[in-house]
């Protein structure tokens, strides 16, 4: 069975990623974990977490690094890759959601897309990529009380719900993450 140890200490992304990564046996990084995120790009930044964790990991188990950020044209590509600290370091899920509703108050165009890319370190230095893209636009105010990060702000295209107002199944099956999941386990598989 293939072993991962993802890259974050973000509980919701690990939760989200074991049931995508299934029936891999997926573990956290060790508490603490938090390398810099220096990078331009989802993949550099991706990438910076995975090779940091690379060195401190078993080296029988496929490191794995999630980079995501909400992308609005009307923002000029912001929040990007400053996603989750866009109203500043130590924001909240709800501190980055109001700033992003502040900034498209009188925007008429509210498209977005959420975008991952997770980069996958496996044994013999094989490096794995997985990319997922889901188009939507930014509702007027939050909507539903699952999910998390910018969930209840996010209408997929084609749905008249929230991330936030779905099933987690159901984000799966359509989110950025899931998409990104399924490629990266897919070349996993292909060992």
């Amino acid at each position: 069975m293939t072993r991962i140890v993802l890259a974050t200490g973000n509980l919701h992304k690990v939760a989200e990623l074991e049931a995508l990564l299934a029936p891999a046996e997926v573990q956290a990084a060790p508490e603490g974990f938090a390398p810099e995120e220096t990078g331009t790009t989802l993949f550099q930044n991706a990438w910076i977490k995975a090779a940091a964790l690379r060195e401190r990991a078993d080296p029988d188990a496929t490191v794995v690094a999630d980079d995501s950020g909400l992308v609005v044209p009307a923002l000029g590509g912001r929040p990007g890759i400053f996603s989750a600290r866009y109203a500043g370091p130590d924001a909240t899920y709800e501190d980055n959601c109001r700033r992003l509703l502040e900034e498209l108050e009188a925007v008429e165009d509210r498209s977005a897309a959420f975008v991952c890319v997770l980069v996958g370190l496996a044994p013999g230095d094989r490096m794995l990529v997985g990319v997922g893209v889901c188009a939507g636009t930014i509702a007027p105010a939050l909507r539903g009380a699952g999910g998390f990060g910018y969930d209840p702000l996010f209408l997929p295209d084609g749905g008249p719900r929230s991330m936030a107002e779905m099933s987690g199944p159901e984000k799966a099956a359509i989110s950025h993450r899931g998409r990104a999941a399924r490629r990266l386990a897919a070349l996993l598989g292909a060992d």
